[in-house]
């Protein structure tokens, strides 16, 4: 306890001693220095090699947060989604979300657990260090363990764990703001696969895109004939239908019989050409302006029609129309299991789910999953068959093409020397050695060959006694 003359409260005394007891020997040396600091720590934490994980200095988390690896853990899974939300005021699904991934141990997740559990001292560290450290990281990091851990080495790097810098809390992606936890609400309900405006994409194919547009009031393109009958051909051939074919009978050029209340509705154009049908001023009128409203819908007859979406689902069945590479891509369950489902619910689960029933082979098979990939599936063939390759030409098949080309390769080879040819070689070099000089059986034959020693080998100088011993030695360094 820190030595300031206040005696430490009994509760503080017991719950010491109890954690002290609680704790391995070889740990209790670490626990009474941070108590000695004021850190009121409840055990030594360890990575898994060994080193001491830290988590005595006060950070910017709750003083009564009690941090471990494993909640470590649900902040690096909060760290690794893609949404910005305030770190220390943790949004409901935000966390709920971090608790599913750390229990699924998703990737990138389970990368950098690992790679953070092994760093010594990772619980002193803020949790903005954390967050910053992991969303600043390059996206591929986590797939190289070496390359990450140096990553983590070169970047956790924090002087004040309980004040982190603006910097750090810009890294971390950190927003106090009040609609932080409906942004987060959106950009999960987008990762759900849920349609979230100005998040999802809108030209997406997987998006079901029903018709909703309103109905237009342009008038009606009609030609008035005379004698009160209108030709409603231009209205059909500007229609949006023309040229489909539909169940409902179309009509065209269809004669209308004029009624007493199309007279009012005809407006001032149609009243004036009653005195002047004869001479088809009022047909002419009504073709003028029929001509108009036709130039102004020629855009929306020659707009392009948007592309066909596909679903992602299909029900087992045939279907016309659809391209095969986009049935075959779609999720769903084959017309053979729906076969083996009508059989037996249990059979269709060991053979298709459990796979405890194998497909038995047969040539027959074979041959027709071999049709069906060269006919439908032209891409899958090399990863469902073994192709043969083709040999090259003068390819080493067999051991006797093999042993062929090694016996005329070592004939061509020079005849290699007998052993008469190689001791005649090895005299005749010897022959050319300078040859030793005896030692001699008496002191006398000794001394003869140390005087035809050459000079810079007589080592013993002139008028000290010339021992056996000592010429022999010369002798033997000649030699």
């Amino acid at each position: 306890f820190p030595v300031d003359g206040k005696t430490p409260e009994l509760a503080t005394v017991i719950q010491f001693l109890k954690t002290w007891f609680e704790t391995e020997h070889i740990d209790r040396g670490l626990l009474v220095k941070e108590w000695a600091k004021g850190n009121r720590v409840s055990a030594i934490q360890r990575t898994e090699s060994g080193a001491n994980a830290g988590g005595g200095n006060k950070t910017d988390r709750n003083p009564d947060y009690e941090h471990t690896l494993d909640t470590l853990d649900v902040e690096i899974a909060m760290a690794t989604l893609p949404m910005d939300f305030n770190i220390y005021e943790l949004p409901g699904s935000v966390y709920r979300r971090a608790k599913e991934i750390v229990k699924k141990k998703e990737s990138p997740f389970k990368e950098w657990s690992a790679a953070l559990r092994a760093t010594p001292g990772i619980l002193d560290y803020s949790r903005a260090a954390i967050f910053a450290l992991i969303r600043s990281a390059h996206p591929e990091f986590y797939h190289y363990p070496g390359r990450l851990q140096g990553y983590i080495n070169a970047n956790l790097t924090e002087t004040d764990h309980e004040n982190p810098t603006e910097e750090a809390l810009t890294a971390a992606r950190h927003t106090p703001e009040k609609d932080a936890v409906e942004e987060a609400n959106r950009q999960l309900a987008a990762a759900r696969g849920e349609y979230v405006e100005g998040i999802s994409d809108p030209n997406d194919p997987k998006w079901v895109k029903t018709g909703t547009s309103q109905p237009t009031t342009e008038p009606e393109l009609v030609k008035n004939v005379g004698n009160g009958i209108f030709d409603v051909s231009a209205l059909m051939q500007n229609s949006s239908t023309h040229g489909t074919e539909t169940n409902p009978e179309t009509t065209s050029n269809v004669q209308v019989q004029k009624a007493d209340s199309d007279e009012k509705q005809a407006g001032d154009a149609v009243q004036a050409g009653e005195d002047d049908l004869g001479t088809g001023k009022e047909a002419v009128t009504v073709e003028n302006q029929n001509q108009a409203e036709a130039q102004q819908n020629v855009p929306e007859s020659q707009q392009e029609e948007p592309e066909a979406a596909w679903p992602e689902y299909f029900e087992p069945g045939r279907y016309e129309g659809v391209p095969n590479e986009v049935y075959h891509a779609a999720n769903g369950i084959s017309s053979t299991q729906v076969k083996d489902a009508r059989v037996s619910l249990m059979y269709f689960n060991a053979r298709h789910v459990e796979k405890t029933i194998v497909k038995e082979r047969s040539p027959v098979l074979d041959m027709g999953n071999l049709v069906h990939a060269l006919a439908l599936q032209p891409e899958n063939l090399e990863a469902e068959f073994s192709v043969e390759p083709e040999i090259p030409e003068g390819a080493f098949t067999t051991t006797a093409t093999l042993r062929e080309f090694i016996d005329a390769h070592n004939a061509s080879l020079p005849a290699l020397l007998s052993a008469d040819d190689i001791k005649a070689l090895l005299e005749e070099y010897n022959a050319t050695l300078p040859s030793q000089m005896p030692l001699g059986a008496s002191v006398d034959e000794t001394y003869a060959s140390y005087e035809q020693l050459p000079e810079e080998f007589q080592r013993i100088e002139n008028g000290t006694k010339h021992t056996a011993t000592a010429m022999k030695a010369c002798i033997k360094e000649y030699n």
